[in-house]
């Protein structure tokens, strides 16, 4: 498709918006930079393609006739939502029978796209929390393991900061049981704090540690390395608290 000077400028936004939406929503580095890469192979005036992604930043230039046509961007907010992440897959797998007014139509409808109800994220989480607690324990702590659960759930998901969040999920879900044992109600602290344990792993942040270092994206997989190690004492700090506050 013939691409006009003053078209370029579209495209790069484009390809910035669509590596953006990846990456915030948890794709790893290889994934963004192909995603990225095709939306500019739609375009074959659009020549020399190259991106630089990192575990929170954007860089992707391209050439058109003589010009350079470069785009930076910052990633401010990362999570993790898998269903985005399948909408930006899909829409870079059909892109290149799309003209540009259509493809910024469908990635507002992605940046449009509302995530699950908060309600069904927590109840989710004490769902999750009570199957693990099947698993660990038995059916007389899977009650408590729940409540205890939603209660974790509706921390992880506000919107404050996500290591304040899982330091105070991990605080929670550590002091809670061990409270209820004080007031005579039978449960097992230990099978319940491990029950719960599992909604604050960051098993996807590691899976895209593992995957970007392998790929040789060294500067993002450490970077992310960190973040996991940094959420693995953010459990440690939440449960230590809570100790802590016990034996005073």
């Amino acid at each position: 498709m013939f691409l006009q000077l003053e078209e370029s400028g579209r495209l790069a936004a484009i390809i910035m918006r669509t590596g953006k939406l990846l990456l915030s929503s948890g794709g790893d580095v290889v994934s963004v930079k192909q995603a990225m890469k095709r939306v500019c192979a739609t375009h074959s005036d659009a020549k020399k393609p190259e991106a630089i992604v990192g575990s929170n930043n954007l860089m992707f230039s391209f050439k058109v006739d003589h010009h350079i046509v470069t785009r930076i961007c910052e990633v401010k907010k990362i999570g993790n939502d898998i269903t985005r992440i399948e909408m930006i897959h899909n829409f870079t797998e059909n892109c290149s029978s799309m003209s540009l007014d259509e493809m910024e139509k469908e990635l507002d409808r992605i940046e449009a796209y509302k995530p699950i109800p908060r309600w069904i994220r927590v109840l989710a989480s004490g769902i999750c929390s009570a199957g693990f607690g099947l698993f660990f324990s038995d059916w007389s702590d899977a009650f408590y393991i729940f409540l205890i659960g939603l209660g974790a759930g509706w921390i992880l998901t506000s919107k404050a900061n996500r290591i304040l969040n899982i330091i105070a999920a991990s605080f929670f879900v550590t002091i809670i049981p061990i409270l209820l044992e004080h007031v005579n109600i039978p449960i097992g602290i230990e099978k319940t704090v491990v029950s719960n344990m599992p909604l604050m792993v960051p098993g996807m942040v590691m899976f895209n540690a593992i995957r970007d270092t392998l790929n040789g994206n060294y500067a993002a997989g450490w970077a992310r390395i960190a973040e996991a190690l940094m959420i693995g004492a953010s459990i440690a700090a939440g449960t230590g608290i809570a100790l802590a506050v016990l034996l005073i």
